[in-house]
């Protein structure tokens, strides 16, 4: 996905892993393996990031827009076309579906706001 979109996508997509392995080393060697070196990769080590943002299991996508706001989190294969969210996200777009964070007017104006649960913040 990131290969083929990587041109348009340039400087506007961030793709993040995060590894919850035991040792960093494994997660050097696994993303060696698969050939995931256009994705920044981060070791967790002993922060509480999963506790903190609601993560119940692996593998868990976050996705987040140009506001900085989690619009969807979960796991990958709930979402039929991650390229496609990503483009909609990158156009200002709102994501529909499950998983995705609640969408609410905004007082007073015609600009959609989300509604901003626990864990999406």
């Amino acid at each position: 996905m990131l290969e083929k979109k990587e041109e348009e996508w340039k400087d506007k997509v961030r793709i993040i892993g995060l590894s919850i392995d035991s040792a960093k080393e494994t997660v050097k060697s696994h993303v060696e393996n698969k050939g995931w070196t256009a994705v920044e990769h981060f070791f967790r080590a002993g922060s509480k990031c999963s506790e903190i943002y609601g993560v119940r299991g692996v593998p868990h996508v976050m996705l987040i827009d140009k506001e900085g706001t989690i619009v969807y989190k979960g796991h990958p294969a709930s979402r039929p076309n991650l390229e496609e969210d990503l483009d909609k996200l990158l156009k200002g777009e709102k994501l529909e579906g499950q998983g995705i964070a609640e969408y609410k007017e905004a007082d007073g104006g015609s600009t959609p706001a989300i509604k901003v649960e626990e864990g999406f913040k």
